[in-house]
């Protein structure tokens, strides 16, 4: 499998352990009445537990731009050194961002850094497809 879709797959568990680091947090917060129940009240979550949902969103929301690029760069065979270096270069900051977000980290910028890092990854992985197909 290509490096592109790998990022993809990582990009995926990545979101998966994002959720459940955030579900945790709210049943923490909330209880196991609320967990199991309809959840009628919203989650009054902060701390860490805010922050995890917080990347987790934005997490979703990078990994479906992403994907946009990714599958069809794998799809019509446009696969460059450019889009692998893109994909994980977009792998590495999701995991950086999701880890520094999680954690509070706030010392100069590093969080909006590594989410330049993540948009610069998928950035590059569009380049290719573009250069591709013209």
């Amino acid at each position: 499998m290509s490096m592109e879709l790998w990022s993809l797959v990582w990009g995926g568990l990545l979101l998966f352990v994002l959720i459940l680091l955030s579900a945790n947090a709210n049943v923490s917060a909330m209880g196991m009445g609320w967990g199991i129940g309809n959840r009628d009240v919203a989650a009054t979550t902060t701390g860490w537990g805010a922050r995890a949902r917080r990347a987790y969103l934005n997490h979703l929301e990078n990994l479906v731009i992403y994907a946009c690029f990714a599958i069809p760069i794998v799809m019509t065979g446009l696969s460059t050194s450019l889009s692998v270096l893109g994909a994980q270069i977009f792998i590495i900051a999701r995991v950086l961002y999701a880890i520094v977000y999680v954690a509070g980290i706030t010392v100069a910028g590093i969080r909006t850094l590594c989410w330049l890092g993540g948009v610069v990854g998928y950035a590059m992985v569009f380049i290719a497809l573009l250069q591709g197909t013209m």
